[in-house]
């Protein structure tokens, strides 16, 4: 009988396990543009030119009156006329009163002097000269604010580009470790152990 050496052996296995490297994103940020564009306005315009005209001195002169300086006027001349004839019949009634008794004094006729003398007046006649229409001419005037342009442009801009990078990777294991057996049989070997 004879004895036999048996060996059974596997290798050691080394795997491996990757993930390749991936770019899942990437482009250019559009620059966003706002702006303001407000043109340029003149906001400007010419007056008519005019003429101011005031006659009413010279039309005064010639009598034509307003009513309020009409009204006026007459009121002071009838608080004067009012105030002469009260001074007026005051004293002649002092004098009838203190000459009436006396001898050729006559009312009555005194009475038909004073309003015979006021028939015989003679008409006054009075020169004045007659003011002069007044006259101010205005000239046109440019008016307003010219309105300046405003043109504003504002670009925003990213300071990079986006990108969402995935890196690879790479794994080594032990898949299988491996063995290495001796056994003994006799007279044959034993492959299938």
């Amino acid at each position: 009988m004879m004895v036999r050496l048996n060996t059974r052996h596997e290798l050691p296995q080394i795997a491996m396990r990757q993930t390749h490297a991936r770019l899942d994103e990437s482009g250019i940020v559009q620059p966003q543009i706002r702006g303001r564009n407000q043109q340029a306005r003149s906001n400007q315009t010419v007056t008519q030119p005019s003429l101011s005209l005031d006659s009413y001195q010279s039309r005064r002169a010639y009598g034509f009156r307003k009513h309020g300086d009409l009204a006026a006027e007459r009121g002071q001349k009838g608080i004067s006329d009012a105030q002469s004839a009260t001074s007026r019949r005051t004293q002649e009634a002092w004098a009838s009163a203190t000459n009436g008794a006396k001898r050729g004094n006559d009312v009555v006729q005194r009475v038909k002097a004073d309003i015979f003398s006021d028939y015989q007046a003679r008409p006054v006649f009075t020169t004045a000269a007659i003011p002069d229409p007044q006259v101010q001419g205005y000239q046109s005037e440019v008016v307003g604010e010219p309105e300046l342009s405003d043109i504003s442009v504002d670009i925003e801009t990213a300071p990079s580009a986006r990108i969402h990078y995935t890196p690879g990777s790479v794994e080594t294991y032990l898949q299988n470790e491996g063995f290495i057996r001796h056994w003994v049989s006799m007279d044959h070997y034993d492959i299938y152990a």
